[in-house]
């Protein structure tokens, strides 16, 4: 029999998700879990959807840091001698504009050479690009940065910068100009909300990456630093269909594009959830299982008639067999 005409619809609920409440992970504030004071249960014939209604994110996390990987140089200096030094430099956690930026970087790679080497870094704002060229120096000959030998490849600032995964040389009469243009969000698309109470009904092209938590949703960056990014969900959203039927606990990962975990410096967020319940179809008798259930109960119900007519004929046989004793014994 259906049962969607005996199901009895629930009001939605909100789920309320305050930063200052939950348990941080890792030493980053960026993600957390929270245990709920009630846990929410569904019924047999019932699925739970869930969505993400609303988030307050203040813009208090770095394009570039520690966090996101992207705040080191590896360098070579080389004299005409062929003497070397190499070192790297870290550049301070910050929100940087393509000037700032790169007159920290001068300056770190000045104070760092002990062949007293000085560079002019320029930014092309027709193209976008930057250039590096020593000037002057001890015996200069070359400096290259290491962008793919370095041992700080996996947290340079190529990306920022303009540059690819190739090491580049550069000398006082020749100079490496960046192969892109530079990106001062570091490649930063978006705040990518990972949770543990995604759906079943997503699919994603991630590959290979330590996602731990599915999507939730991507937010968007539409603000400039400093500022509060709000999110609302306009009324269409996308449900996650929950394989659990119940929450108690949740875990929120926010993270950008490279599952690194974004830091919010010790500024509260806050996040909106909206649970709703909906009729489970699989509690319904659908029409192939009725087929099925019907054919078993005939093949059932012939397999006793069958048993039953067995019955009946063997105790006919019988009953002939004591009648012909009889009669014989009669005679």
């Amino acid at each position: 029999m259906n049962k969607r005409e005996n199901y009895t619809p629930r009001l939605p609920l909100e789920i309320i998700l305050n930063s200052n409440n939950g348990t941080t992970i890792s030493n980053l504030d960026g993600h957390k879990f929270y245990n709920l004071n009630t846990e929410i249960v569904a019924r047999k014939d019932e699925n739970i959807l869930v969505y993400l209604k609303k988030a307050f994110l203040p813009f208090s996390f770095y394009m570039l840091s520690s966090a996101r990987k992207n705040n080191k140089l590896d360098i070579t200096e080389k004299q005409t001698d062929n003497s070397t030094n190499s070192y790297s430099i870290t550049i301070p956690d910050g929100n940087y504009n393509i000037t700032e930026l790169l007159s920290k970087i001068k300056n770190l790679m000045e104070t760092a050479s002990t062949f007293s080497f000085i560079y002019n870094i320029t930014f092309d704002n027709s193209s976008g690009k930057v250039s590096f060229l020593i000037t002057s120096g001890t015996n200069p000959l070359n400096t290259t940065i290491n962008f793919s030998t370095g041992s700080n490849t996996n947290s340079n600032c190529k990306d920022i910068i303009g540059f690819t995964n190739t090491d580049i040389t550069f000398t006082t009469s020749s100079s490496a100009t960046s192969d892109k243009i530079v990106d001062m969000a570091g490649g930063l698309d978006g705040l990518h909300i990972k949770s543990n109470i995604v759906g079943e009904n997503i699919i994603t092209t991630a590959v290979g990456r330590d996602s731990g938590a599915g999507e939730l949703l991507v937010v968007p960056i539409t603000l400039e630093p400093y500022s509060i990014l709000y999110y609302t969900e306009l009324g269409n959203p996308f449900k996650h269909k929950l394989s659990q039927s119940s929450i108690r606990q949740i875990e929120i990962k926010i993270v950008d594009s490279n599952e690194n975990i974004i830091d919010f410096n010790g500024l509260p967020y806050t996040f909106i959830l909206q649970v709703e319940f909906v009729f489970n179809p699989a509690s319904t008798l659908t029409v192939m299982n009725k087929n099925i259930d019907s054919q078993t109960a005939l093949k059932n119900r012939l397999i006793m008639n069958n048993d039953l007519a067995d019955k009946i004929i063997k105790k006919i046989n019988n009953n002939n067999i004591k009648s012909n004793e009889n009669n014989r014994k009669a005679k």
